[in-house]
Order: C-alpha cells, then structure tokens, then sequence
C-alpha cells in the first residue's frame, strides 16, 4: 500500500531587477542573540526584510545474417564496436534481439552514446520494430546521453514499465539537473505498486542532496531500511552526502559509523562533507584514518581535501597534499586539482603566486583552471589580471555564459562601465545565454523555486511587490554593518551558514558609520543592520541615537556570550533598550539536541578568536558541562596533526 503523496513543488517565481519605495518606520532596536552557527546572521536578513516588508570483416556477409550476427557479436566480444557498427550499416541488414541488445549494452557501458545512435537509426532504416526489452535499453542509452526528450517518448511507448525503466528515467532527469522531475517519477512509480531498489534509492537520495529536502530524504531512507537495503556503498554514499547538504552532519556520520562494508568511496563522502561545512580539522583526521586503515585516497578524495584546505585558508597544508598525490600513491593530479590549488592561492590572496602556478603547471590549457583565477582575481579586485585570465579562459571556453558574468561584474566592481557593456555585447554576437537564476527553499514538505524574470505563477503581483519592498532597503550595502575583524568572506560582504551573501559595511567602530556611508544616504536609510554586534564597543550608544533621535530600525545579532558563558562586549548592554530579544539556538554537535553554549576546540584562551567549525561546535547544557573530555580529544587531534589554532583564523 503506498502512502499518499506529499506535496511536493510549487513554482514561484521572483524578479530580482524591481524598484520601489517604503515607507519610513519608527525607531526600533531588535536583538537577536545565540550560540554561534545558531543563524544569528540567517535572522538578522530575514528581520531586515521583515522591518521592511512593513510598508574490420572482409568478407561478405549481406546475404546470410546468420554469419552477421556472429561477426558482430564476435567484434564486440574483442573490443572492436566500431567495427562492428560499420558492418551492421555496410550490410543494411536485420540482426536478431540478442545481436542488438549486445551493441547497445557496449555503447552503454563504454558511454559510446553517439554510436548508439546510430544503431537506433539503422534499426529505423530497415524497419526493425524493438521488443520491449531493447525499447529498454534504448531508454537507458538515451536517458545517460542525456536526451530526454526521446528518452520520454520511448517510456511512454512501453506497454509494461519495469523498475529498470523507471530507474533509468529518475536518474537520467537526477544527472540532467532536473530533480525535481526525478523526484516526481519516484512517486509516479511507487503509485504504480513498485518497489524501489538500491538504483533507485542513490538517484534519489542525490535529488534530495541537491535540493536539500531532507524531510523528502528521511522518507526514502526509512524505506530502504523497510526494503533491507542496508550495506551497499554506492546508496550509503549518497545517503552520507544528502545529510550534509541538508546540514544534519550527526545523522550523515551516523550512516558511516554503522556501516560495516566500507570503501574509498564512502570515506570520500564523509570526508568532502565534513569540507563542505568547513571542518578543516575532521577531514584532515579522517583522511589519515581512512588511510591508516588500508584504503587508498582516488582523485575525488584528494580534491575534496584540497577544497577544504582552500576554505580554511591553510595554503601550506594544501600543497602537502598536493605533492602527496603523487609522490605518495602515484595519482597524477588532474585540471581540477590545479584549479583547487589556484582557488586556495587566491582566497589567500596570493594572486600572483597563483597566475605564476597556471603558467607552470601542465593543465594552463584547461580552462577549469584560467576560469579558478578569472574567479579569485574578480573577488580582490586585480583587474589587470582579471583581463589576462579571461582572454585565455574564453581561449578555451568561449561559450561559457558564468564566466562572460564573472567578468562583466568585475567590471563593474571598479565602475569600467564601457567594458561591462562591451562584455554583454561579445555575449550577443556569441549567442551565449545566460540561463536565469533560481534559488529554492523548503518549507513545511513544500519546494518553492523563485525565479528570477518569472511572471508565469499566479501570485506574481504579490511576490514581486514583497520583493520591490525587501530590495529598497537590501540595495543600500551601507545599510548591514560588520567589524572589519571578521575578514573570513572579505571585507564588502557578511555570509550566512546556507551561503546567502549580501554586501555590507565593515567599520572598526559604529560612530564612523555615518561619516563613511554619507549623511544624505543615512538620512534615506530606514532600517540598519548590524552582525557580529560584540565586536563594536560603541555599541549601545549607536543603537540609542539612531533608534530614539534617528527613528532608525536597527536589527542587531551578536554573540550573548563567549566560550566560557560570560557576558561577550556590549551585546547584552542593550536589551534593556529593546524592543524585542530573540535568543536562537544552534543543534548540538553530539546528540542534536537544542544547543545554546558555544564550546572552543583549541588551547587559546583569549576571548576574542575569530573562527567557524574548526574552532567551535555548538553543544547542549549536557555536553558543555561534560566537555573537557570532548575538549581534549579535539587537542589531541590538533597536536596529532601539528595544527595551530591561528592558522584556522
């Protein structure tokens, strides 16, 4: 019996390009206050956007398909398949189910789709009508070439539909980047009385890491626990990936600490998934555990460890393993290891050290690694080289639309207008789109897909007014304030944990905001922002002149307290101003349950360390408590891997 299906996405839509005008609110002050990766900065947009929305066989074979069918047969049992496709469409003669079937199933195998086609075509050709089961196996080709317009037509030519067919469709719309469509047959198909198996359940649980539906992914995981599919590597490892794109980094551990059947491929995932979430520390000790237990790293390991060498900024510790690859298990690294290299030069800053690498390196034809600097260079604002690695990237890659984009922004960012629009207008001569961009967020079971430039869903004169009323106040950079301590993402931005970026103002103090930002602009600004409120000592007198003289709304989000659970800078000084205190909560990192302290991992004992997951954890009452165990096993893995605390800074 299948359970009703959920709901499972609305359309929507949002265009980002709108303009409009608010009205002025009264002075407010908002504190939003919590452990760190509690959303602290999560909120503080979103109650900005609150306050706002207020207002080769020789011989001849054409006569006797008996002796066709065995010479192909034969060329494609040796490895010979052109060969062997050439002779079918030289002879222009019938083969028998098998003869196709077996062609068919090599150019699968060998990705040969291309070639596969062209059986398909000659079956046209001289009327051959496919069974049921080389429909199948068309479908298969089809649906891995990607084409799934014909992939389409062919499933909906099956009379009966097997778990392979469906299987094939899911995952050939999962590959193509349309999960959603994937996640849709999966219901169509458990509607029609089947059930899933292993192919299905990994096609599934990569949709959700995609989409980052995990109430959708908790569902099919219980299933295949109810169908007894507990040790296959392929599913477990895409089991693992989906719960760290949904950020439930305990349940994804959970999932590799129970599995008995381990390979490099599961260690991967748990390994780039602790990367994605920056836990510097974790991937360095799992690597040197998958290792010490007999299982040698592959290319995607060691790019996932490069990856996050790059977001921790440990540029030494990156090129260790980069010379380790080789000398250490013979693994030639590939453009993608040099763009890793590059893109980890580059968040460090060392522009120059990068470009002078893509000019020794082997890969400087690739363009994955012109296309690491293009982006690194665009972000410190080097736009002499910025120019140097887009001419060579489009070189390489002329029809790039993203890094047309990249470019045109750098351009931007220093107000060379003439060459923005001379960047669009080599797109229009190209003929290269740039494809909208979308954003999607789940709520209550529900997937909503915003947009930008939609105005097909019915609701699209209330969302762009929402947005028209959110954008007046987000447009103004200077309207979010940040300490110019906090240079993890750069000066000109603050980032959420979800990555959401949105420019800002970096100050060391807040009595310098108007100076800097204009006295005419802050006269027309409403509502101010402020993250990382612990850090500004001027605090609570700024947030008393603007809110009761200014009749600003100001939203603040700030640590309440330290490590040690003690009052951190002015945060707290204010709630008696006011109006209202939200204190958030983060999931402990050891039992999910409501964290509200925040633990240090390292030595250090001064109060103000600037850091993210590889510093701190968010833990409950129970396991802050208990913590100097869980502290010292943290130094230990530090002193294992003679990792300082400042070097994560």
């Amino acid at each position: 019996m299948v359970s009703p299906r959920p709901p499972l996405f609305s359309l929507q839509n949002r265009n980002l390009h709108s303009e409009a005008s608010v009205s002025s609110p009264s002075g407010e002050i908002h504190v939003i206050v919590g452990p760190m990766f509690a959303g602290k900065t999560t909120t503080l947009l979103r109650r900005i956007q609150a306050e706002t929305q207020k207002g080769s066989f020789q011989v001849n074979l054409r006569n006797n398909a008996i002796q066709l069918d065995e010479a192909i047969r034969g060329l494609c049992f040796s490895g010979r398949l052109s060969e062997a496709i050439g002779l079918l469409w030289r002879t222009g003669l019938k083969v028998d189910e098998g003869t196709y079937a077996l062609l068919l199933q090599e150019c699968i195998f060998t990705k040969e789709y291309r070639k596969g086609r062209r059986i398909h075509a000659q079956m046209v050709i001289v009327g051959y009508v496919p069974i049921e089961y080389i429909k199948t196996k068309l479908l298969i080709l089809y649906a891995k070439y990607g084409d799934l317009v014909t992939a389409h037509v062919l499933f909906d030519k099956l009379q009966q539909k097997s778990l392979i067919s469906w299987n094939a469709m899911i995952a050939g719309y999962v590959q193509k980047g349309f999960e959603e469509v994937g996640l849709d047959y999966y219901y169509k198909m458990r509607e029609n009385g089947l059930r899933p198996d292993q192919y299905t359940f990994a096609s599934i649980f990569r949709a959700c890491a995609t989409l980052a539906t995990l109430d959708y992914g908790k569902r099919a995981h219980g299933l295949m626990l109810k169908c007894g599919i507990r040790e296959n590597v392929v599913v477990n490892s895409a089991l693992i990936d989906m719960y760290f794109k949904c950020s439930i980094i305990s349940d994804g551990r959970q999932v590799f600490d129970k599995l008995s059947n381990r390979n490099v491929v599961t260690w991967t995932s748990l390994i780039a998934g602790y990367g994605q979430h920056g836990r510097v520390v974790e991937v360095f000790q799992l690597f040197h555990r998958m290792t010490s237990e007999g299982f040698r790293p592959n290319y995607v390991t060691f790019l996932a460890v490069l990856s996050a060498c790059g977001h921790g900024g440990l540029v030494n510790k990156g090129w260790d393993y980069f010379s380790s690859m080789l000398r250490d298990y013979g693994i030639q690294p590939r453009g993608k290891h040099y763009a890793a290299i590059v893109d980890l030069l580059g968040r460090a800053g060392k522009l120059q050290e990068a470009y002078e690498f893509v000019l020794s390196s082997p890969c400087m034809e690739h363009s994955v690694v012109w296309g690491a600097l293009l982006g690194a260079c665009r972000i410190h604002g080097d736009i002499d080289l910025v120019k140097v690695a887009a001419k060579k990237y489009f070189e390489l890659d002329p029809e790039n639309a993203g890094k047309y984009v990249v470019l045109a922004n750098a351009y931007a960012n220093v107000g060379s207008w003439d060459n923005v629009e001379e960047v669009r207008g080599m797109m229009r001569d190209l003929g290269v789109v740039k494809e909208p961009g979308y954003s999607r967020i789940e709520v209550l079971g529900m997937v909503h897909f915003f947009v930008m430039g939609d105005k097909s869903h019915k609701h699209s004169k209330e969302i762009n007014q929402m947005i028209k009323e959110i954008t007046c106040i987000l447009k103004d950079a200077g309207s979010v304030i940040k300490s110019n301590k906090d240079t993890r993402y750069g000066l000109d931005s603050i980032v959420t944990h979800d990555g959401v970026k949105l420019p800002c103002c970096a100050l060391t103090t807040l009595s310098s905001f108007r100076q800097k930002f204009g006295s005419d602009a802050y006269d027309q600004v409403d509502v101010i922002g402020i993250d990382e409120a612990q850090f500004f000592e001027d605090l609570y007198d700024f947030c008393r002149e603007a809110a009761d003289h200014d009749g600003k709304t100001v939203i603040v989000a700030g640590l309440d307290g330290d490590y040690l659970r003690r009052s951190f800078g002015s945060v707290i000084d204010i709630i008696p101003l006011a109006d209202s205190v939200t204190k958030l909560t983060a999931r402990c990192e050891f039992c999910g349950k409501r964290a509200f302290f925040t633990l240090r991992k390292t030595e250090e004992t001064k109060t103000e360390l600037i850091g993210g997951s590889d510093i701190y954890m968010p833990v409950c009452r129970q396991h802050y408590v208990s913590g100097q165990v869980v502290v010292e096993a943290a130094r230990i893995v530090l002193e294992s891997e003679k990792v300082q605390c400042g070097s994560y800074v």
